[in-house]
């Protein structure tokens, strides 16, 4: 068996909850050898603290930070690349904060190396705030793809982003019925709707100074979450791809409300009626200290319209919506210290698709739980932490007499039907196919066009996302807010 020799660069709470439990699963399967970790000297304790709570025997190379604006310095590359010759590194897992995913992508493919890489594929700083920044989201992917594409004219590997909703078992389900009507009556997906929340109470002053899904670096929710939405609605649409019937060209409209507007919504009053004097205790700074800081902050919750067109007109309207200002389960002053899958996060998250006068499709995920390492038999209802229903409307007639008219889906269906036994979140379940995938490739099990997240696939969320923060910045400056991007480059369109 071909050896699998990786780094990872960054020991982040992904990296501790996902990628290094999954790889040490593996090891019985794939002859996978992790030998470095990267991270930052500030981290130093707490990388320290958990690999030898773990019992982990992994090297790590603590760096400075450096400029998110520059490339890596040349002291960290140089290290970098001599260790990748000297232990036959043939692929890294980039899980570091996303204002260095460019810098390292870039480092990776110079080398030759097999990438798995965290999403988005890139934002930047005061990207909700600098229409060049908002525009720079697409030049990076674009210079990371043609980066990628000379490389392959040398030698194949893989470049896997980290979109896991796409092996979710859930919604290969739901693409599975758009292909049938697409297939059986030419009917493309005509509308939809998604909305995803998760419950992130971040306090006034938290939000100067967390750093973990910040707003306070000038990004928020559309580079945190938001990103597995603007990828999943580009998954359905495809599904339901029609010859001739195929979008040319996209235009979107967003609207954000950010930390200014948070705290009119929640001002230093209501949090005193909520906490007493106790808040004051936690409180760094008063309401207009705080909007002085927020001027260039990120987005908490993000609204955004994408239109579909072909030949000039309109043929499918999307609504975006993701959120973190929702109901959430934190009653505590000071922050937890997970803040991955903690602080009183929940998750609720809707979709409902639209194939005309043949096919309705609505999928209903909600969490009433801030703990989710459960999994029982109960943790599938509505409110557990693997709730996920599909309900499938239908013109029946029109598909034959054996058709019914209302079909539901459980996950717990789905995964019966599948033959899968976890004790874990299926979402967390859900990313072993990633890293799966992600080793096939290496050892040489899986090609490249068989691959189901390549960073060739991304053209449309990496658009999509960059258009949102151009469209909101437009609005701010009293312009046009509508902006479109042509189709025509996706080359996974047809």
């Amino acid at each position: 068996m071909k050896d699998i020799n990786l780094m990872i660069i960054g020991i982040g709470p992904h990296s501790k909850r996902i990628y290094i439990p999954i790889l040490n699963e593996f090891k019985g399967k794939y002859a996978v050898n992790l030998k470095l970790g990267v991270d930052l000297k500030e981290k130093e304790k707490d990388v320290t603290a958990y690999l030898n709570r773990e019992k982990i025997n992994l090297p790590i190379f603590f760096i400075n930070a450096f400029d998110v604006k520059c490339d890596i310095p040349i002291r960290i590359k140089k290290y970098l690349n001599n260790f990748v010759k000297k232990n036959r590194i043939n692929g890294v897992i980039i899980a570091t904060e996303p204002l260095v995913h460019k810098q390292y992508a870039l480092w990776a493919i110079a080398n030759g190396l097999n990438i798995l890489m965290d999403k988005p594929i890139t934002t930047r700083e005061n990207v909700a705030a600098d229409i060049a920044q908002a525009k720079g989201i697409r030049n990076d992917y674009m210079e990371i793809l043609n980066a990628y594409n000379a490389l392959q004219k040398k030698k194949k590997t893989i470049f896997s982003v980290n979109v896991q909703r796409r092996y979710h078992l859930g919604c290969d389900t739901v693409n599975a019925l758009i292909r049938e009507v697409a297939n059986r009556f030419d009917a493309p997906i005509t509308s939809m709707q998604l909305f995803h929340s998760d419950g992130q109470w971040r306090l006034p002053s938290e939000i100067v100074t967390q750093i973990y899904h910040p707003y306070c670096q000038g990004y928020g929710g559309c580079s945190h979450s938001g990103y597995h939405g603007f990828d999943m609605v580009y998954q359905y649409y495809k599904s339901g791809h029609v010859a001739g019937k195929n979008a040319d060209t996209a235009e979107v409209v967003s609207s954000f409300v950010r930390p200014r507007g948070f705290i009119k919504q929640f001002n230093e009053s209501d949090y005193l009626k909520y906490f007493g004097n106790r808040y004051n205790g936690v409180k760094k700074w008063n309401d207009t200290e705080l909007n002085g800081f927020y001027k260039n902050y990120g987005e908490i919750d993000a609204f955004a319209l994408v239109r579909l067109l072909k030949d000039g007109e309109n043929i499918c309207n999307i609504s975006i919506n993701t959120l973190h200002n929702t109901s959430s389960r934190r009653t505590w002053l000071l922050p937890g210290e997970d803040l991955y899958k903690g602080n009183g996060r929940i998750k609720h998250e809707s979709h409902n698709i639209q194939q005309g006068p043949f096919q309705s499709i609505q999928i209903h995920s909600y969490q009433s739980n801030d703990k989710h390492d459960v999994n029982n038999e109960n943790e599938y209802d509505v409110g557990g932490n693997n709730h996920f229903d599909i309900y499938v409307f239908r013109n029946a007639r029109m598909f034959g007499p054996k058709e019914k008219a209302f079909r539901a889906y459980t996950l717990k269906d789905v995964i019966k039907e599948k033959k899968i036994h976890s004790n874990k979140l299926i979402t967390d379940y859900t990313k072993r196919f990633v890293v799966e995938e992600f080793l096939k490739f290496i050892v040489g099990d899986i090609k490249r066009k068989d691959l189901k997240s390549d960073i060739g696939d991304q053209f449309f969320p990496v658009n999509v996302m960059s258009a949102i923060y151009q469209s909101h910045l437009r609005h701010t400056k009293k312009s046009n807010p509508w902006v479109t991007f042509s189709l025509s480059h996706d080359t996974k369109r047809n």
